[in-house]
């Protein structure tokens, strides 16, 4: 295993943090101008739209934390986080409480301030924060658990059993009493995460068009079925839709996230803008509802209409956001000198990915081929004739050798007899061919004569005694 490093910030998931803090603040925006009290209409459907879309921020969170964590592994760099967000959450939750202590006049002991930190509720936003810690917690765990299942069919199984227990609880009710334990509520973050987390792996599979197609409808067929329920009521309830914990809040978040989806990673001035702004998004869900509270009545004063006060809502969430957003870059002041003292390669978070998710990519698309290695060519060269040996010299080296080596061939691989080419001759001037003469053959008497053997017409017994030297002797 290698891990690759990343310069930069993503720039979807942090937007997607600022939008997801917004949501929130957003839904408790309805709350404090109490539009859950308002007589619902045919007129409502937009302000409905609105809050049931503010409702998918609590997912859009977990979603983004799976899609920038799912690649951690667990190591001490998953612990410095945690750290920098208890240190944010501890010094913004005073903070929360001074203000409400002060401007408030709420009076808060010691035993009942320690014990609002420790439940996460010093603020209604304040358990958002918790969820985070919870999801830096088990991030690791999750992560593991969801790259262990190599294919894509694992994965979406995973993502569906997750989900299915967890964001159906509040929808399945049969004669008000709920087929699921409210505790399965719990582990809708963990659903979100591993949704950010396949989000990452297969959103692109689809085109952008087509996520804002499916992102619309939802939310039109889940606000037309709201509508057309609670106008007939006449107050606005629908339990199995109005939870952050349901189905629908889960499938927004995830097709919200997955229209802006990009693995891209820069250090540009926009970049760097949006990483800042959820670096102080935790301090903004904390104090924003405090925030919220104290701006309202101001908000009323000028505007009296319920219905143009929701829409100056548009206007004042994201200033208040600002505002907290702010603030909470200057309490992470002490953080910002510290990292000074160090590297930057020991503080600057980097996205630790493995190569088994590369290769898992291609063994989803198309099935691994064992690779066999090709047979070898002969290769053409020049050889010389071996040089005659005495057979005697062969035998003897033979004999003295422990055995007698012996190449095996198999019919898989039929040696191929290796082509000899002679070596080239020097051109050398050969003299030119001597004609030979014929002649007839020679007669006996021309033989003799050329002897110096004087020819008589004697008997032949005379002739061969004369040549052989034995005339006179009787023999």
């Amino acid at each position: 295993m290698s891990e690759t490093r990343k310069e930069g910030k993503y720039l979807c998931a942090d937007l997607m943090a600022v939008l997801g803090v917004m949501l929130l603040l957003g839904l408790e925006y309805f709350k404090a101008v109490g539009f859950m009290e308002m007589p619902v209409t045919y007129d409502s459907a937009l302000p409905i739209a609105g809050r049931w879309f503010c409702l998918s921020g609590a997912m859009l969170l977990s979603a983004c934390t799976g899609y920038v964590l799912s690649t951690k592994r667990l190591s001490w760099r998953s612990v410095r986080p945690l750290i920098r967000l208890l240190y944010i959450y501890l010094i913004s939750s005073l903070g929360a409480m001074l203000i409400r202590r002060i401007i408030f006049e709420e009076s808060l002991t010691k035993e009942e301030i320690w014990g609002l930190i420790r439940d996460f509720a010093a603020t209604d936003t304040t358990k958002f924060a918790g969820m985070y810690v919870m999801l830096l917690l088990f991030a690791p765990f999750l992560s593991a658990a969801f790259h262990d299942l190599r294919t894509y069919n694992a994965r979406l199984a995973f993502l569906a059993v997750t989900a299915g227990v967890s964001t159906l609880q509040p929808m399945i009710v049969i004669s008000g009493y709920y087929l699921i334990p409210p505790w399965c509520k719990l582990l809708a973050p963990f659903a979100g995460f591993i949704g950010g987390a396949f989000v990452r792996r297969y959103a692109k599979s689809l085109s952008r068009v087509a996520y804002l197609v499916l992102l619309l409808l939802l939310c039109g067929l889940q606000t037309a079925a709201v509508v057309y329920i609670c106008t007939e009521r006449g107050i606005l309830c629908y339990p199995q839709f109005d939870s952050m914990a349901s189905l629908p809040s889960l499938m927004t978040a995830l097709l919200t996230l997955s229209l802006f989806h990009s693995t891209k990673r820069g250090d540009t001035p926009l970049h760097r803008f949006f990483s800042n702004a959820s670096g102080g998004a935790i301090a903004a869900l904390i104090l924003g509802d405090t925030v919220i509270d104290f701006v309202l009545p101001s908000l009323e004063e000028y505007f009296p209409e319920q219905e143009i006060l929701m829409l100056v809502g548009l206007i004042a969430v994201p200033v208040i956001f600002i505002i907290c957003c702010t603030v909470g870059l200057f309490i992470q002041i002490p953080v910002f000198m510290a990292r000074t003292l160090f590297s930057p390669d020991e503080y600057e978070e980097e996205d630790e990915e493995e190569e088994e998710e590369e290769i898992s990519e291609i063994s989803e698309t198309k099935p691994l081929r064992k690779l066999e290695p090709l047979p070898e060519e002969p290769v053409q060269e020049y050889e010389t004739i071996p040089e005659q040996r005495n057979p005697e010299e062969e035998t003897e080296s033979r004999e003295s050798l422990p055995f007698e080596v012996q190449t095996e061939r198999t019919e898989e691989e039929p040696t191929v007899p290796p082509v000899i080419q002679p070596e080239p001759v020097p051109e050398t001037h050969r003299p030119a061919p001597v004609e030979v003469q014929k002649h007839e053959p020679a007669t006996l008497n021309e033989i003799l004569e050329e002897q110096g053997i004087p020819v008589q017409e004697d008997s032949v017994d005379d002739l061969i005694a004369k040549i052989t030297g034995t005339e006179g002797t009787g023999k």
